[in-house]
C-alpha cells in the first residue's frame, strides 16, 4: 500500500517533466527592417484637371407671346448685335385681335362725344333752370364714365400693339448663337426657348472637381490656366462659383473659373487644363509603403529607443507620387519602418538595416 502511494505521488512529476522538454517556448527572430527619421516639412500641392470654355452668360430667347414661327434670321454661330432681329411670328395671328381693338376704341371716343355735348346742353339748361340739378349730374356721371370706357380701350389698343410688336424676336446684347431651338412653321408658346445666345466677351472654365480634391479646390483662389489651341502660355483664371451639390451621376462638383486679361481668340467649347498649387500645411511625408490599416484606420510602425515596434494611428493629408503626407500621429524625429509593415507585431525586437542611410530624413 506504502509502493502505490508514493508511485501516485512521482508519476504526475515525471509526466510534467517530460511535457516541459517536449514543447520548447519559441523564441521570436529579430527582423530586420528598413526606416526613416521624419522630419516636419511643407511641399507645394499641386492639382490639375481638364476644363472646357463656356459662356458666362447664355440667354434663351423665346417670344412673350404664342403663335406661329414664320421666319428665322439667324444660324447657329451668327454673331448678333444688340436689337438685331432673330425671328418673327406669323402675324396673322394677333391681326385680328388689333383690329378689334382699334374699333372699341373708335367706339369709345365716339361715345365720350355724345357723352361731353350732352353735359354741355345740360348744363345750359340747368343755367336757365329748366332742368333739374339731379338730371345734370346723372349726365355728369355718363360723360365720366364715358371717358373711362375710352381710356379702357386706349390701354387695350397699347396692349395689343405691345402684342403684335413681341411677334419680332430681338437680341438684348451682342454675342453669338449657340443653339437653335425651334424651327420656321413650328407653333411655339410663350416663353418657350426659340434661340440661344451667348453674350460676347465673357468666357469662363467649366471644371468637374472629384470630392477628393474639393476642399484644395475652394481653398485656393487664383489658379493657372492652358487651353492648347491657343498655345501653351498660362493665363490666370480666379473661382467665380463651386457647386454646393455633387453632379449625381459623376460624383463631382462644378466649379466655375473666370478668364482673366484677354480673351482674344477663345472659341466656345475648348479644351483647357487648368492647375492650382498652394503650400501645405506643415506636415512628414513617408513611402507608401510606411502605411498600414488597422480597424480601418492609418496607422504607421513606429521603432522604440530599446529596438521594438509599437502601432501608431495617424491622420493623412493627401497623397502624393510615391509618398504620403501625415499631419497628425508622428513627431520630428520619430523613426517609422517603410517596408515590412503588415510583418510585424507589437512589441517585436527589430533591426535597422543601414542606420546611417535610414536616418536621413525625406
Amino acid at each position: 500500500m506504502r509502493v502505490h502511494l508514493l508511485w501516485s505521488g512521482v508519476l504526475p512529476v515525471i509526466l510534467l517533466a517530460g511535457c516541459q522538454k517536449q514543447a520548447p517556448v519559441a523564441q521570436e527572430p529579430v527582423r530586420p527592417v528598413r526606416s526613416i527619421v521624419v522630419q516636419a516639412q511643407t511641399s507645394p500641392v499641386e492639382l490639375t484637371l481638364p476644363a472646357a470654355v463656356r459662356p458666362r452668360v447664355e440667354s434663351r430667347y423665346g417670344f412673350r407671346v404664342g403663335g406661329k414661327i414664320a421666319q428665322r434670321m439667324v444660324s447657329v454661330g451668327d454673331a448678333v448685335a444688340p436689337g438685331q432681329v432673330l425671328a418673327r411670328l406669323d402675324p396673322q395671328d394677333l391681326a385680328p385681335a388689333v383690329a378689334a381693338a382699334r374699333s372699341q376704341l373708335d367706339a369709345a371716343r365716339t361715345e365720350l362725344a355724345l357723352a361731353r355735348v350732352e353735359l354741355d346742353r345740360l348744363r345750359d339748361l340747368r343755367q336757365r333752370s329748366f332742368v333739374s340739378q339731379a338730371q345734370l349730374d346723372r349726365q355728369q356721371a355718363a360723360a365720366d364714365a364715358a371717358d373711362a370706357r375710352r381710356r379702357s380701350a386706349e390701354a387695350q389698343l397699347a396692349q395689343a400693339g405691345n402684342s403684335a410688336a413681341f411677334q419680332t424676336l430681338r437680341a438684348d446684347v451682342a454675342g453669338v448663337v449657340t443653339a437653335i431651338d425651334a424651327e420656321a412653321g413650328q407653333v411655339v408658346a410663350a416663353g418657350q426657348s426659340v434661340v440661344r445666345v451667348a453674350r460676347s466677351g465673357e468666357y469662363e472654365l467649366e471644371v468637374a472637381v472629384p470630392e477628393g480634391d474639393l476642399a484644395l479646390a475652394r481653398a485656393t483662389r487664383t489658379w493657372q490656366a492652358v487651353i492648347p489651341a491657343l498655345g501653351p502660355q498660362p493665363r490666370n483664371a480666379v473661382v467665380r462659383e463651386v457647386s454646393p451639390a455633387s453632379d449625381p451621376a459623376s460624383r463631382t462638383f462644378a466649379m466655375r473659373l473666370a478668364l482673366q486679361g484677354d480673351t482674344a481668340g477663345i472659341g466656345l467649347g475648348m479644351t483647357a487644363v487648368v492647375r492650382a498649387a498652394r503650400e501645405t500645411a506643415p506636415g512628414f511625408e513617408v513611402p507608401l509603403s510606411a502605411l498600414y490599416s488597422q480597424d480601418g484606420r492609418p496607422h504607421v510602425w513606429r521603432v522604440a529607443a530599446d529596438g521594438t515596434v509599437q502601432p501608431v494611428p495617424v491622420v493623412t493629408a493627401g497623397y502624393l507620387d510615391d509618398a504620403v503626407r501625415i499631419a497628425e500621429g508622428v513627431s520630428a524625429g520619430d523613426r517609422i519602418v517603410t517596408a515590412g509593415a503588415n510583418l510585424l507585431v507589437a512589441g517585436q525586437k527589430v533591426r535597422v538595416l543601414d542606420p546611417a542611410a535610414a536616418g536621413a530624413g525625406r
